[in-house]
């Protein structure tokens, strides 16, 4: 970690040479950059109960959205509806890509504006239902004042995410870190510290501890990913910061605010994914609180790059339950809008494979598991739906078809395959977000 001094300047000089994410803009025409803790159906389960409705004046903040690749889903989701986004970002440069990008979209409800993070308290842009700051507040000089300017614009019912560095997860890179400041010159400019850079990794020994870890951070640094920019966000920034979990408890407290949950890889931080029936391992983890039993499964995994969590307040918000029956079932992912589909593949015999950052999942082919992926379409109440498949499992009991239906929806949720909305509270339907049509060419109606 760099310590000491002002980073602002260094921040903002690094950003406009080098804008990070690298996005070309005409991409647009040809795919949408999805991000599972930005998709509304993800943030209404975890935060509103699966009750919230984004139609009525929304406001979303991304707080340092870089390149833009936040602000164009969130703008996607809630196209045509009487919602606002604010962009907001330190870097020109960075900001120039989001816009265009924006603008080949045909997206017009954005608010651009150009300024710090630490700056939003006074800038008058209003309160915001939902925050995005990712990969941002580890950059700062005081983490916890970023996360207190963030709180100061955040309704009292709004939620944050957050994304943050993991501290075992990136050890080779605080090594490679560590060993680069003592490599480089301290006056050299940012050209030439990227090659000085390339010519020392290229020199590595296989012993050394980046050099064992390389191929997790390939694309980041490869001319074929995203190069030069994300070498020097990598190695080279000159502020960053990394949390374990409780350091980021210890954030969440000092704002005043909860971790309601962990979005990305949420079995990570159960320690049961790991120990499973090991010998010992339930005295181990009895008596002990969910945050040290998150903290015991970050150590045991070692591999958490980065923590992803929505923070807000435990008494305004809950995630969708099964014990609602109206709520209905929403998959995510390449299968969402795709249940008849899949249902229909679930015929005795065959087997359904689903493939996840979490690990693998196999459905087998019965009329139990056909009915209820046919029945997946976020806008069926469960109540019915365990009505539809006891109709094709009639030998089964209804509190049996209802603890299979649970037990099998809950594993394919654990995998981030599978959401929770309260069936009409939404609206007339739930877009698919996750196969949004592609722009307009320009000139195209």
């Amino acid at each position: 970690m760099f310590s000491g001094g002002d980073f602002l300047p260094l921040v903002k000089e690094q950003y406009e040479a080098l804008p990070y994410p690298p996005r070309d803009p005409l991409r647009e025409r040809e795919r949408l950059i999805q991000r599972a803790s930005d998709n509304l159906i993800t943030l209404n389960h975890h935060c509103f109960g699966g009750r919230k409705d984004f139609r009525d004046g929304f406001r979303a903040l991304v707080a340092g959205g870089g390149t833009g690749d936040s602000t164009i889903y969130l703008a996607e989701q809630l196209r045509g509806f009487d919602a606002e986004i604010v962009h907001l970002d330190l870097s020109v440069a960075a900001m120039s890509i989001a816009q265009e990008r924006a603008r080949i979209r045909g997206l017009s409800d954005i608010r651009w504006v150009n300024a710090s993070i630490m700056g939003l308290p006074g800038l008058g842009l209003g309160e915001f239902d939902y925050i995005n700051c990712t990969g941002v507040l580890h950059h700062l000089e005081s983490s916890e004042a970023g996360l207190a300017a963030l709180r100061d614009v955040l309704r009292p019912d709004g939620v944050i995410l957050l994304m943050l560095y993991g501290r075992y997860g990136r050890r080779s890179v605080y090594d490679m870190q560590a060993l680069l400041r003592e490599h480089l010159p301290a006056d050299t400019g940012i050209a030439e510290k990227i090659r000085m850079t390339r010519a020392l990794l290229a020199a590595l020994p296989e012993t050394n501890s980046f050099r064992r870890d390389q191929g997790r951070w390939d694309y980041e640094i490869s001319a074929t990913g995203f190069g030069d920019a994300g070498l020097y966000d990598l190695l080279l920034h000159s502020q960053d910061r990394c949390f374990d979990v409780p350091d980021l408890y210890a954030l969440a407290g000092a704002a005043g605010l909860d971790i309601l949950c962990f979005v990305d890889r949420a079995a990570a931080y159960r320690p049961e994914t790991y120990l499973g029936a090991a010998a010992g391992a339930s005295a181990l983890l009895q008596g002990l609180d969910m945050q040290r039993r998150q903290a015991i499964a970050e150590i045991l995994t070692g591999d958490l790059i980065a923590h992803e969590f929505y923070l807000g307040r435990q008494d305004l918000h809950q995630p969708a339950s099964f014990d609602n029956d109206r709520n209905a079932l929403s998959l995510a992912g390449a299968m969402h809008g795709h249940h008849r589909e899949i249902g229909a593949s679930l015929a005795a015999g065959r087997k359904l494979t689903i493939t996840g950052r979490s690990g693998v999942l196999h459905m087998a082919g019965n009329p139990l598991n056909s009915a209820l992926f046919a029945n997946m379409d976020a806008v069926t109440p469960l109540a019915q739906v365990y009505e539809r498949v006891r109709a094709n499992v009639p030998d089964f009991l209804p509190d049996k078809v209802r603890a299979a239906v649970q037990e099998i929806c809950r594993a394919l949720h654990d995998q981030g395959h599978l959401y929770l909305l309260e069936a009409g509270a939404y609206g007339v339907k739930v877009p698919n977000y996750t196969r949004l049509p592609p722009p307009p060419l320009p000139g195209v109606k």
